[in-house]
């Protein structure tokens, strides 16, 4: 890395230093030129003059119309349903392997302790715990085909597992049929709720009280809304939920819904878990909103450094199609001064300044909606939710500067 800025400094010094001046020695005007009318203007000189007024135009408006684009997909994420509520809520992990509950029987025994522990806690107003929790990053799933006691095929769905509580506490709503109860926890006991996309794929019709074949057959008793278990910029993926006294993963996510200012919460609900038993080990303790601007930081860092890089761009295309004009009408005092003295109008002066220097300007600008327009895909995958830069997008540029 610093071998890289140390050359990229070097290159800069001379491209932008040695060779400027090498260029404005061999296109210094002669003595005629200068004595020409409008000479300067038509010289080498002017000439890259302009090309550089249009190539700051065509940059500035690429940049302006991408950070445009990535500002309104980050906007559309954060704006996005993801099918729960990640305000006031504490999670925290915990993993039952190598340790004396990490057995069908007693799993179930250690998470009704733990739950009624983080319940008791004075501030907390709901509590429940899951397989596998949205917004974090697992390296393996579990799932399956699903079926219908009437021998209809469903979709791939991924399997998971919930307690009584949890879809309260993350505040996913149920649209048909009930939660889980502590009965359905009990071994003999095969029930399931579906997400709400599981359910709509069998068809119209109510699914809850049907038997769904998914490891094993199982009584749905309730829908629950489908959620973005990936994050904002993912779609929505298929769920079986069983009893998480039935999982088989040996680790769980506990969630808890508190009152007032949830960081506060963090260490009082990891310390009342720990009660239940030391050698469990409780882990990754954040906030829901944490773990949701986790998932959020790649496309806020895209859309914040275009956007960053559009602003520095349109400052420096400013000072220098200003730098440029000054120049440019500088130049050419002693000419404007021969003209109104031999009668031209100072307006018809002035509108042919302006179309000097706004004849680049608009030239750089419609490469740069070009290359906006060219680049959308590219955004697209920066920020999942930006939509395409169109020539509206661009031409927002384009007015900007």
């Amino acid at each position: 890395m610093l071998a890289f800025a140390a050359g990229l400094a070097i290159f800069t010094g001379l491209l932008f230093g040695v060779v400027p001046a090498w260029l404005a020695g061999r296109m210094q005007p002669s003595a005629d030129a200068l004595r020409a009318q409008g000479a300067p203007q038509n010289s080498g000189a002017g000439r890259m003059r302009m090309a550089l007024i249009a190539m700051q135009a065509a940059f500035t408006v690429a940049l302006l119309a991408g950070a445009l684009t990535l500002g309104r997909g980050f906007l559309k994420l954060l704006g996005t349903d993801l099918g729960f509520r990640t305000d006031h809520v504490v999670t925290l992990n915990v993993s039952l392997a190598g340790t004396r509950w990490d057995t069908d029987t007693c799993c179930g025994a250690y998470y009704a302790a733990a739950l009624e522990r983080l319940r008791a806690v004075p501030g907390v107003e709901s509590a429940g715990l899951a397989g596998y929790l949205p917004l974090i990053r697992y390296s393996i799933f579990m799932g399956g085909a699903t079926e219908l006691d009437s021998g209809q095929k469903g979709p791939v769905a991924s399997l998971n597992s919930a307690s009584p509580g949890y879809f309260q506490t993350m505040r996913a709503e149920l649209v048909a049929g009930r939660d889980f109860t502590p009965a359905d926890g009990a071994p003999g006991a095969r029930v399931a709720i579906v997400t709400e996309d599981v359910a709509r794929a069998f068809g119209p019709g109510p699914i809850a009280g049907r038997r769904l074949k998914f490891w094993g057959w199982s009584t749905v008793v309730g829908v629950v809304r489908s959620q973005r278990g990936n994050g904002p910029a993912r779609g929505i993926s298929g769920e079986v939920y069983l009893p998480v006294e039935h999982s088989t993963t040996g680790f769980a996510t506990f969630v808890a819904r508190v009152r007032g200012k949830t960081e506060a919460y963090l260490p009082v609900c990891r310390d009342a878990v720990r009660q239940v038993d030391p050698s469990v080990p409780v882990y990754d303790v954040k906030t829901l909103d944490r773990r949701l601007a986790d998932n959020l930081a790649r496309p806020r860092f895209y859309a914040t450094a275009i956007l960053f890089f559009g602003g520095f761009a349109l400052l420096l295309a400013i000072i220098g199609v200003y730098g440029v004009a000054a120049y440019g009408v500088a130049q050419r005092t002693h000419e404007i001064g021969v003209r109104i003295a031999v009668g031209a109008a100072p307006s018809a002066l002035r509108l042919a300044i302006l179309r000097l220097n706004l004849a680049p300007m608009v030239l750089g600008m419609a490469v740069g909606t070009a290359a906006a327009v060219g680049m959308g895909r590219y955004l697209q995958h920066l920020a999942g939710a930006a939509e395409p830069a169109g020539a509206g997008t661009g031409a927002a540029g384009a007015a900007i500067l």
